[in-house]
């Protein structure tokens, strides 16, 4: 009896832990070769273009070219959070 009252407990604590808000995750900061940035939460790379997915943005398309790689890495290196450009050997990044 205890052993299926210790189950119930966690089944419960599991789907609380479920239903509680997740914190956002810090946006990642595109930084253009003019120096104004964009901040996007989801966003895929293909080829020379990064896709935006956010909800407001989503099908926005940006050439890699316009952006400033190095400041990018960097403003988000300084932010915590991973910005990487995949290398020809990989075609595709999507990042949530």
């Amino acid at each position: 009896m205890q052993a299926l009252s210790g189950k119930i407990d966690r089944l419960q604590a599991d789907v609380e832990a479920r239903n509680r808000p997740k914190e956002e995750e810090p946006a990642t900061a595109l930084v253009f070769r003019d120096q104004h940035v964009e901040e996007v939460h989801n966003y895929a790379i293909s080829g020379g273009t990064l896709w935006v997915l956010n909800d407001h943005q989503s099908g926005k398309k940006i050439p890699l070219a316009q952006l400033d790689i190095p400041a990018t890495v960097k403003m988000n290196d300084d932010r915590g959070v991973d910005f990487q450009v995949p290398g020809p050997s990989l075609q595709l990044m999507i990042v949530r």
